[in-house]
């Protein structure tokens, strides 16, 4: 909810989950982002000041709500939640019963029902009515758990919240308020009448209790609550005290009837309120803290100094004396005398520390000296016997922070404060210690007052004790403070000041040792144990009195040494089979000074206890323990156990070893002398540790033995690697002794031994299975571990080894772990039991077994396969899978229960999906799950719902816990992105919500509760990024952004599977669908803004998967036409609310780039002191292995093996040893930072690739609608400088720069794309438009003319970095700058208008002579100016790329770049660089190395077609050099056309007869015919751009193409015999080219020169291109063919004007006008029908155009149906003609917009009218051509009288008198007859008309032509 946000619905639930909502938001997590509004928090609070004043108390039922309801079934009711409803009959029953249940009205039961109704999807299975029950005690513990935290907050004695000041203040004034109202009372009749037995009485009279998992669940709900209410009291005393009548109440109440739990000592309620008492009775503060008087002042002890006088009268009656005397203890009771005492302790030591106190605080002089009464009557009531019985017993305390705190606190101030009282005890002690000595001296039972077991010292140091034995907190520093001990953590404010009372405490434990008698010598030590702390503790030992550490362990030798020399001290009838400490030895029965007595047991064991604790704090005491030789004292100690001594003393000797051997410097000794004690045997005979087993402890049904034993075998475990050689010499080496013992004696028999108390048996499994796991944990296969075939091993295998083969085969091992999981599942549905925590142990440690069993199976069955050896291996993965159990369900399914005690059990849940994790990696296992799961519909909503709760678990604890708890919650998330990928449907999609009955793809996810849809885990990773984007605030700074709460990993996590269900097709429409509708869930987290160059890896990581997601939501919203949802994203990405009218300025999509660090720094390689550095490199190069995701990381723990196993070959003393292994930890951190650094290189680059991604697709997906153009424009460039000033090329990542330049590449595709849009839509020519879309109109407008000389100058810089780059940088870089320089060129498009080009015939002949507009020459100038700044360098660059063997695709690019270049600039000096420094020529070289790849190409199936591509690209930049006069002289002076004719690829043109089939256009390879074409086709525009720039008069040109086309004569014979009209256009396209050259190429003066065989080739060609005119005298079928049939047409007929002869007497048409074959030579007949089909054709195109023009001025009125006709009859009709124009359907069409159809019709129209003037063009063009034919032939044939000789063959050119004399003559007269009938008025008419509306010049010459034609017809002799 918001936290700004009040209660919405009225109901027992939802007001209360806000109301500490809210107040956990103000006074817990308020730091963490902006402040919230204080008086949105006060209304809160004081709409719910009387709430808290009557907890549990609701308005009261009432007969007129329940009438009003019981009608809303037929009349309605009005709900505030619903409004005006109708009521079923069901939940007006529900709302009647839980009214009168409660006491509550009915509206209010009938909201909490609907409320209930609405939670359900959190309740799988639960009825209405049980939820709401469920919520109703839910409610209840959040009311008192938000008062319990308001109570807190108050501004106190003891402790401080992290909140502002201004919120403390009102919480200090409103619980003063509460108080004053009297809360603490009501608190505590709340906490009278709410109590779990009452609670569940009336639930089950009413049939309301849940089922038993529920049942659990709400007991624990109730004890909670219970708890809190007794917190609250708890809070409020230790931070203000406690009111004198709530005082009194709280002692009379505790005096009389405390709650006690079930083994005696006080519950958790009891035990909170008489923690309040000692808290209200507390003065400690004047000693404790600076500000202690100020504090002190605070407390009602201080401001009501009657109190204090109250006080003394109730807890000192007036007959007890008030100084001096003994007090006699009260006779109430056990638990009232002992809270009594508890409180008179805690008020005598107040007054003690007041009268010490300032004189100021001191109001009542006269009570002070009562403190020593109080105490006096406290010790003698028992007060220390009472806190250890009934509060230090149990674990409550030190679970407690302020509860251990306030104990430790009363036992110091009796040590400090009453020093006399505790040498009174003391001297009391040892006078009782004597007088029993005495008594037992002379053979006397003592007295019974003499004979009391414990003294008061004697429960003293019992209390000291407990108290310290569990002190996460270390408080027991304090007593060594005065020698010097000051702890890294230690508190300032809790520290002791005086030194007085520092000597005080640390004299407490240095001389309550000395002298000590020897009844209070065990407790003694056993405090000591307790109070152990480094260095100090073993420095008090190390003296050489009495209680020495010399002493004790010389002792325990001597004792050794006795019972060696005596074995059997005990008589057999006292101590048969070592009764232990059960048996007590009077002074009669001791027949020597061997035999014990129980309290010497006692006292051992003490200093044993004091040992290990010394061992376990101080490594450097237990090493000096281990080797001092004097006193051995391992070997003794392993000694000892073989020995006839008490059970007690041998369990605690094993822990005592297991203390010392638990650092690796020991545990080497410790296990040495273990094997040396034989303790255990293979053999099956009754010794040592089996003998106690089966002889004592199943007899005594308790087994501390073996416990101690596993937990010894445990602490060496953990300590170092298991000695692969122990026992060598006497057995065969190995720990097989061990195995065996603990598996076969202890683990197996462990569920059938009988146990006194039944959680040992679960003790005892935990520390078996613990050892089994640290041993696969050490354990990898090796294929010398299998036992070798006939004959015994030398050495036996490592534990881990015979462990799994137990785990794979059906053994008893694996059956006893299957059942301890079933079972230890089972017991945690239970209530809490006594030992339920090794029940948690041992699951834990079985899911550890299994699971390490499954991630070892691969290895262990290849090891096995490797090895040979005949081992039967069925495999764990599928031993877990079968089915047990009366449910047939396997132990997956298990698994999947134990999540749904994450909240309790986190270590549990972590290894549970582990190990699902493990056991799904094969499919088939998770399709066995799914399947075992949905069997049942009970069972598949349990356990779905099992996963969410694991992800909704709340991370309550600190340290291991919360951990726990958060890993399992990382591990349902990556076990969900593991199965995500598997085929559908799969175990993913069932957890996540999909339907998987049907197409997944087609599920519909809801919201929880909506169309009964379950909450499912995407709900709960929903959930929970919206809580984490929640702790950001809402309001942000554009340009300064607070630091967002940093990610970590199950944040990240949860956006990453995310994005996994927006990418992938199956789960992505459904996924997108929700987010949606959670209001744009993508739209609102990727505005959440991180400081990308201060976040963390994990943060950016997170950030990467939601701007990758954003990605796949733009494409998919675009592709389904979702406007709404990228209009969101859009508006996210584009807009910013500060700068409204130029969003693009500071938008996020620009900040999301800003903060990205670009490069990383690496690690620094440290100097090595001892490694070789070449071999430690090859070493980490060995252990460095690729990671999933593309890159490398070092694995540490591999090398650490490497290096661990140079260490153990190395022979070297102990100081060297120690340098190499400091050495060796040098070389794992340098590694672990080196992972670390690439690490955070990934996941820039990843976070780069995303932001590449996302900015790709939006520029390529979003409408003019939503970022228009100008907008688009202003954001490409921003984004583009952007990138490139925060690129620098030579320090980016590598990856990062290869992602950069392709986003460089495509953003710059995306600027010209919009520069064609937003030019299409203008009406400007170019010039114009480029000046208002560049600048430099105004100031804006310059700063993008500079911005784009930027990004040209970052551009050429990086290209000139780049030189050892990737080569996909190089082509992206080429690429960029290409469409850059596409842009700045201005090169015409066909999307473009028509336009006027500034051109001249000069300039079309020669591109250097062109001469720039002003406009144009400003921007050119520009790039100009930047290109030359590089010098010859960037020119040196460029021409190496085009002409090096680098990767083709470069190569195109560069070449591509160079050509654009060379058209900007024609005059660039580049020219000269390509010329002189051979460049060029290596470029022309290059043709003939690429003529055999090129044949390659034309191969049916070719290798590749690279080649192909990149001879275009060379082709392509030689006719651009050729387009200026200088360049074309070079090209032909450095052989192109020579090097061309020499090529053999031109001369193997495919087959022209073979049948012609349409080669699709989809397909990637074209055809051959295709393939040819691009190699021929370039050649001949090559010699076209040659002509054209140097001309027909250029010998040298005329000479190398006519020598290149007789080189490839055969080749043009083919295609020029091949050609006619209706041949394909493809064909037609070749024959275009050819006639064109052709055409050109024909120079009488070459022809006549020619040698021989040149010059019949010349014939050859010349015969077939006149043949060719007479076969195009026929029009084309297709008018797809109609362009290029108007340009062969042209230059077939320029061929035949260039042929003739310069006079005019020349001829190469015969005169007849009859056409003839159409093989055989043209004559003036082909002539005139060819001018005739042009005429035709000319007039059809005209009509054409000009009903063009008026569709297109009548789209304005048109409707929209006429529009779309329209639109799709022209598309119809062009795709007849091969255009290209995509989907153009009617159905198509019927979505467009009116616009949208406007907008096409208009283009469509405008592109088909270019197209029509174009080829009328072509058509009068090809007209006039003919007609000049004509007209010269007719000149010859009709006018002139004489004629010389024909200088072609007979049958292709004719003489005039040949024409003359003809065939009989008649063929001139025919000629005249046949003209005369074609060129009558109406066809000249028509001729001269076609040039009516062309240029004065045009016109005259038709005139002319027409009139002369008409002349020679009409004048002619014939």
């Amino acid at each position: 909810m918001d936290i700004n946000e009040g209660t919405t619905t009225d109901d027992l639930w939802t007001p209360f989950k806000e109301l500490v909502a809210v107040v956990e938001g103000y006074l817990a997590h308020e730091s963490r982002g902006a402040p919230y509004a204080v008086h949105t928090f006060e209304s809160v609070l004081r709409r719910h000041k009387q709430t808290f004043l009557s907890l549990f108390k609701y308005p009261a039922k009432n007969p007129a709500s329940r009438e009003e309801i019981k009608r809303g079934i037929t009349e309605g009711v009005n709900l505030p939640s619903l409004g005006r409803t109708l009521l079923s009959k069901e939940l007006v029953d529900e709302a009647i019963i839980i009214s009168d249940m409660y006491n509550v009205n009915e509206y209010l039961a009938l909201e909490l029902l609907h409320t209930a109704q609405r939670q359900s999807p959190r309740h799988p299975g639960l009825p209405r009515g049980l939820v709401a029950i469920l919520l109703l005690y839910d409610g209840r513990q959040a009311l008192v758990q938000a008062l319990k935290e308001l109570v807190m907050a108050r501004d106190g004695v003891c402790w401080s919240i992290n909140a502002r000041e201004e919120i403390v203040n009102y919480v200090s004034r409103y619980v003063e308020q509460l108080v004053g109202d009297g809360l603490e009372g009501s608190v505590l009749d709340a906490l009278r009448r709410y109590s779990l037995e009452a609670e569940l009485q009336l639930l089950q009279a009413n049939r309301a209790l849940p089922p038993h998992r529920h049942h659990v669940r709400l007991v624990a709900t109730i004890h909670h609550t219970r708890k809190l209410l007794a917190g609250v009291v708890f809070a409020a005393s230790a931070q203000r005290g406690l009111n004198r009548d709530i005082l009194l109440r709280l002692l009379s109440e505790q005096t009389t009837s405390p709650s006690l739990g079930p083994t005696g000592a006080l519950d958790e309620v009891s035990l909170a309120l008489q923690m309040a008492l000692l808290y209200a009775l507390d003065l400690s503060v004047l000693h404790g803290r600076e500000d202690g008087e100020e504090l002190a002042k605070k407390l009602p002890l201080i401001q009501n100094p009657e109190l204090i006088s109250v006080l003394i009268d109730e807890l000192l009656p007036a007959q007890v004396p008030q100084t001096g005397g003994v007090v006699q203890p009260a006779t109430d009771g056990g638990g009232g005398s002992g809270a009594r005492a508890l409180c008179q302790l805690a008020l005598g030591l107040a007054l003690a520390a007041l009268r010490r106190g300032p004189h100021s605080l001191q109001r009542r002089p006269d009570l002070l000296d009562r403190g020593d009464d109080l105490v006096d009557a406290a010790v003698a009531a028992k007060v220390f016997e009472y806190l250890d019985e009934a509060i230090l017993s149990t674990d409550f305390v030190s679970k407690e922070e302020y509860y251990q705190r306030r104990i430790h606190t009363l036992i110091t101030d009796f040590i400090v404060l009453m020093h006399s009282k505790l040498i009174e005890m003391r001297v009391k002690a040892d006078e009782a210690a004597r007088a029993v000595q005495m008594y037992a001296a002379e053979g006397l039972a003592p007295p019974a007052a003499a004979a009391q077991p414990r003294t008061h010292l004697d429960a003293l140091l019992r209390c000291v004790e407990r108290l310290y034995a569990a002190d996460p907190r270390r408080l027991r520093d304090d007593y060594w403070l005065a020698c010097g001990h000051h702890p890294p953590h230690h508190q300032p404010h809790h520290a002791l000041r005086a030194g007085g009372r520092a000597a005080t405490l640390y004299k407490f434990v240095r001389l309550s040792g000395e002298l000590v008698s020897a009844r209070l010598l065990p407790a003694y030590l056993r405090a000591l144990a307790s109070l152990a702390v480094p260095r100090h503790t073993w420095a008090l030992l190390a003296r050489r009195d009495a209680l020495s550490a010399h002493h004790l362990l010389a002792a325990l030798a001597r004792y050794y040494s006795n019972l060696r020399a005596d074995p059997a001290p005990f008589s057999d009838h006292l101590h048969s089979s070592s009764l232990g400490a059960s048996a007590i030895i009077t002074p009669a029965a001791r027949p020597g000074k061997l035999l014990v007595r129980q309290e010497e047991v006692e006292a051992m064991i003490a200093a044993l206890k004091l040992i290990a604790a010394v061992a376990r704090e101080d490594e450097a005491a237990c090493a000096n323990i281990c080797e001092n030789l004097q006193w051995d004292a391992v070997n003794n100690m392993f000694g000892l156990i073989c020995c006839h001594i008490p059970l007690q003393l041998k369990a605690q000797l094993c822990v005592t070893l297991a203390a010392l051997g638990a650092t690796a410097a020991t545990a080497g000794r410790v296990w040495a002398a273990l094997d040396h004690a034989r303790l255990v045997s293979a053999a099956n005979d009754k010794r040592a540790l089996y003998a106690e087993l089966q002889e004592v402890e199943c007899r005594l049904e308790e087994y501390p033995l073996s416990r101690a034993f596993l937990t010894l075998l445990v602490s060496l475990a953990a300590a170092a690697p298991v000695p692969r050689a122990l026992g060598a010499g006497g057995r065969a080496p190995g720990l097989d002794p061990y195995l065996h013992y603990v598996l076969e004696r202890l683990a197996l028999p462990a569920p059938h031994r009988p146990h006194a108390r039944p959680h040992e048996r679960w003790q005892v499994l935990s520390l078996c299975f613990s050892l089994f796991a640290r041993w696969l944990d050490q354990y990898e296969p090796s294929e010398a571990d299998f036992p070798p075939m006939g004959r015994d091993p030398d050495m036996n295998p490592p534990p881990g080894f015979r462990i799994l083969m137990q785990l794979h085969t059906k053994s008893e091992l694996l059956r006893l772990l299957l059942t301890s999981l079933d079972e230890a599942q089972d017991l945690l549905d239970k209530q809490p039991q006594p030992g339920r925590e090794y029940v948690e142990q041992s699951l834990v440690s079985v899911l550890h077994i299994l699971e390490r069993g499954l991630a070892l199976e691969r290895a262990f069955v290849d090891a096995a396969a490797a090895a040979g050896r005949a081992v039967i291996l069925v495999g764990l993965s599928k031993l877990i899978l079968a089915p047990e159990g009366p449910d047939d369900s396997d132990r997956l399914v298990t698994c999947c229960k134990v999540l749904r005690h994450t909240a309790t059990q986190g270590a549990a849940a972590a290894r549970a999906v582990a190990l699902l994790s493990r056991a799904l990696q094969p499919p088939a296992a998770a399709r066995h799950l799914l399947a075992s799961v949905t069997r049942r519909h009970s069972l598949a909503a349990d356990m779905r719902h099992a996963f969410v709760e694991c992800l909704e678990a709340e991370e309550w604890a600190q340290g291991e816990e919360g951990a726990a708890i958060r890993e399992a919650k990382e591990g349902v998330v990556a076990l969900l992105l593991q199965v995500l990928p598997t085929a559908p449907p799969n175990l993913a999609h069932f957890l996540l919500g999909y339907q998987i009955t049907e197409d997944v793809s087609r599920s519909a996810l809801h919201e929880a509760g909506a169309a009964g849809s379950p909450r499912t885990c995407l709900h709960a990773a929903l959930d929970l990024l919206d809580a984490h984007l929640a702790q950001a605030p809402a309001h942000r700074s554009a340009r300064h952004p607070p630091a967002h709460s940093e990610a970590d990993a199950l944040v990240e996590s949860c956006y990453r599977l995310v994005y996994s269900l927006v990418s992938r097709p199956v789960t992505s429409a459904p996924a997108l669908r929700l987010l949606r509708a959670r209001d744009y869930f993508l739209a609102r987290h990727v505005k959440a803004v991180v400081n990308l160059d201060t976040a963390s890896v994990v943060t950016v990581s997170a950030r990467s998967w939601v701007v990758r997601a954003c990605a796949c939501e733009a494409g998919a919203a675009a592709a389904a036409r979702h406007h709404a949802a990228l209009s969101a994203l859009l508006t996210a990405l584009t807009h910013t609310a500060h700068h409204p009218t130029q969003e693009w300025e500071w938008c996020l999509i620009r900040r999301t780039l800003e903060s990205l660090p670009v490069s990383v720094e690496p690690a620094t390689e440290p100097r090595w002191e001892l490694f070789h550095t070449h071999q430690l490199r090859t070493a980490i190069a060995s252990c460095d292995l690729p990671t999933g995701a593309g890159g490398k990381r070092i694995s540490v723990s591999r090398l650490h093996a490497v290096l661990a196993r140079e260490l153990a070959a190395l022979h070297a003393t102990a100081p060297q040893r120690t340098l190499v292994a400091h050495e060796i930890q040098k070389v794992l951190d340098y590694v672990t930072e080196v992972n670390k650094q690439r690490n955070l290189a990934a996941t820039i680059t990843h976070y780069y690739d995303s932001w590449r991604q996302l900015t790709e697709i939006l520029f390529c997906v979003a409408p003019e609608d939503i970022l228009n153009l100008e907008s688009r424009k202003n954001l490409l460039l921003n984004i583009l400088q952007d990138l490139l000033n925060k690129i620098p090329p030579a320090e980016v990542l590598p990856q990062l720069g290869n992602l950069a330049s392709g986003t460089v590449l495509l953003l710059l595709v995306n600027l010209r794309h919009c520069y064609i849009l937003q030019k299409r839509e203008s009406n400007m020519n170019s010039t114009d438009f480029e000046t208002t879309f560049f600048g430099p109109s105004n100031q804006i407008m310059q700063t993008k003319s500079l911005t784009l000389k930027f990004i040209l100058h970052k551009i050429l810089s990086w290209i000139l970095v780049s030189g050892g780059s990737t080569q996909k940088m190089r082509v992206n870089l080429y690429g960029a700058l290409l469409n850059y320089l596409n842009i700045v060129n201005l090169r015409a498009s066909p999307a473009e208008p028509e336009e006027e080009v500034n051109s001249t015939y000069v300039s079309r002949l020669d591109s250097s002579k062109a001469r720039p507009s002003k406009e144009e020459s400003t921007l050119k100038s520009m790039v100009i100016d930047v290109i030359s700044s590089f010098g010859d360098n960037l020119c040196s660059i460029v021409c190496s790329d085009c002409i090096n063997a680098g990767h083709d695709v470069c190569r195109m690019v560069a070449l591509s770049c160079l050509d654009t270049l060379i058209e900007i600039n024609p005059r660039t000096e580049w020219m000269n660089t390509l010329t002189n420094q051979g460049y060029l020529r290596s470029l022309i070289d290059s043709l003939l190395q690429d003529d055999e790849g090129l044949k390659e190409t034309l191969e049916p199936n070719p290798k590749s077609l690279r080649v192909l591509y990149v001879y275009e690209s060379k082709m392509a930049l030689l006719m651009k050099i050729a387009g200026s006069r200088a360049g074309a002289e070079t090209v032909v002076a450095q052989g192109a056309l020579a090097c061309l004719a020499t090529m053999r690829a031109l001369a193997a043109h495919p087959d022209t007869l073979a049948p012609h089939h349409a080669h699709p256009q989809h397909q990637f390879l074209p055809s051959v015919a295709a393939r040819f074409r691009q190699i021929i086709v370039p050649a001949l525009a090559l010699c076209d751009a040659l002509l054209t720039t140097l001309g027909t008069d250029n010998h040298s040109c005329l000479v190398h193409v006519t020598h290149l086309l007789l080189a490839h004569l055969e080749c043009v014979d083919m295609v020029l015999r091949a050609a006619h009209p209706d041949s394909p256009v493809e064909l037609l396209t070749e024959v275009e080219a050819l006639t064109s050259v052709v055409s050109r190429a024909s120079d009488r003066h070459v022809v006549g020169g020619a040698e021989p065989p040149a010059a019949a080739g010349l014939l050859r060609l010349q015969a077939l291109m006149l043949a060719l005119l007479a076969r195009f005298t026929h029009p084309p079928a297709a008018p797809a063919r109609d362009s290029l049939y108007y340009k062969i047409v042209c230059n077939l007929i320029m061929y035949a004007r260039n042929v003739m002869d310069c006079e005019g007497s020349r001829v190469v048409v015969r005169a007849a006008l009859a056409g003839g074959e159409p093989a055989a030579a043209p004559s003036c007949g082909h002539l005139v029908r060819l001018v005739q089909l042009l005429l035709q054709r000319l007039q059809l195109l005209d009509k054409l155009l000009a009903t063009l023009h008026h569709q297109l001025h009548a789209v304005a009125t048109m409707t929209l149906d006429d529009m779309r006709k329209l639109v799709t009859e022209q598309a119809t009709e062009e795709d007849s003609e091969g255009a290209e124009n995509g989907d153009l359907s009617v159905s198509a069409a019927e979505t467009w917009s009116a616009a949208d159809t406007r907008s096409r019709c208009v283009r469509l129209l405008s592109r088909r009218g270019r197209a029509r003037r174009a080829a009328m063009q072509r058509c009068r063009l090809a007209l006039e051509a003919a007609l000049q034919l004509l007209w010269a032939h007719l000149h010859v044939y009709l006018r002139l009288t004489a004629a010389p000789q024909p200088v072609g063959a007979p049958d292709d050119a004719v003489c005039v008198g040949t024409a003359w004399r003809g065939v009989g003559g008649d063929d001139l007269p025919e000629l005249r007859k046949g003209l005369v009938a074609v060129f009558n008025e109406r066809f000249t008419d028509q001729l001269i008309e076609t040039s009516k509306n062309q240029p004065a010049a045009y016109r005259d010459f038709v005139e002319v032509l027409v009139k002369d034609i008409k002349s020679m017809i009409q004048f002619s002799s014939l």
